[in-house]
């Protein structure tokens, strides 16, 4: 199944799979202190005569931790800028993530990326639900970008023309038995995208000919 063929998807559950772009948070750890060995403690002795002068221990104040928002987080660094290179970029990161969401069947991996008015993309993650409900995802990379170009980059119109191979992969059960196989086809998409501190598609759809 091609990405073309979403307007069939009334008749056949389009079979695509999503990966959840996990971000990893390491916990740091802080060491106890130490207790003396017992043969390297030091005695304490005892005078009439010693005073004790109580010393305040400082308080400190924690500060907050910095919200990060979890979608820009997970965008490369080179497809954040509000630029030309910026915008082809992200639009190549989106496909890479509809890769990875196919072969993991998990539609997360692609909230956020684009507004629910781009209907396509709207489509695809449910096509990736689809695959999940079903119990398969994709053993391998779908497409493959060849390039990423930015057609249009105006205050009030961004676009980027975003070509692509679509490979034969095996599409395999959780026992990792092949169900099926998507077809090869070579497709061209526009990708229209907006700008509010990161990249979002609000439309994909398919380069006139």
């Amino acid at each position: 199944m091609t990405f073309a063929d979403r307007g069939t998807a009334t008749r056949r559950p389009l079979l695509y799979a999503a990966s959840l772009a996990a971000l990893l948070i390491a916990a740091g750890c802080t060491a106890g202190t130490p207790t003396p060995n017992a043969s390297t403690a030091v005695p304490t002795t005892t005078s009439s005569s010693a005073t004790t002068t109580a010393t305040a221990t400082p308080t400190t104040t924690a500060k907050p931790t910095p919200t990060v928002d979890p979608v820009i987080a997970k965008i490369p660094a080179a497809a954040r800028p509000e630029t030309i290179e910026g915008a082809a970029a992200f639009a190549t990161f989106y496909f890479k993530s509809l890769n990875d969401a196919f072969r993991t069947a998990d539609p997360a991996v692609l909230q956020g990326l684009a507004t629910t008015s781009c209907t396509m993309c709207t489509s695809l993650a449910q096509g990736v639900a689809d695959v999940r409900a079903a119990g398969n995802r994709y053993d391998g990379d779908l497409a493959k970008v060849n390039y990423a170009s930015t057609s249009e980059f105006t205050p009030t119109s961004r676009k980027v023309l975003i070509s692509l191979s679509q490979r034969r992969i095996p599409i395999v059960n959780s026992a990792g038995d092949k169900v099926d196989t998507t077809r090869a086809a070579n497709l061209s998409f526009v990708a229209t995208m907006d700008y509010d501190e990161r990249w979002v598609i609000t439309r994909l759809q398919k380069a006139a000919s």
